[in-house]
């Protein structure tokens, strides 16, 4: 019974894992393709954050953004903790929220995370 729960228990991880993994892919080619559609906001700070928050509506979702980002990073933190998981990985996933984009670091998170849950529960 015990061997079945856990072949059943791997499925699901692996079908997690690839939906993770796709939605990361996803999530790095997506904000660049629209990044790169005007490269000039990218060179300059300013430039850049007065075009996100260029009207009401693309406040709203930098914003929201802007907050879901920090709590991600705290999540990372507490959970990374939590696995008994290197915090150097911390710095990753804040380096792909700055570099890419909160889309990708957040499922490339998950991915790593359904690894090690996977790994500790067929050991």
């Amino acid at each position: 019974m015990l061997q079945s729960t856990n072949i059943s228990a791997k499925k699901s991880f692996n079908s997690i894992k690839t939906l993770y993994l796709l939605l990361a892919i996803a999530g790095s080619i997506t904000p660049w393709f629209w990044a790169l559609q005007d490269p000039t906001a990218l060179v300059s700070l300013p430039l850049f954050f007065q075009r996100a928050f260029a009207n009401n509506i693309a406040a709203i979702f930098a914003s929201d953004l802007i907050i879901s980002g920090l709590v991600f990073f705290g999540f990372v933190w507490v959970e990374l903790k939590r696995l008994g998981t290197s915090r150097w990985w911390a710095i990753a996933y804040v380096a792909l929220t700055l570099g890419i984009g909160l889309s990708c670091a957040l499922p490339c998170f998950l991915y790593h995370r359904e690894k090690i849950l996977e790994n500790d529960i067929l050991r």
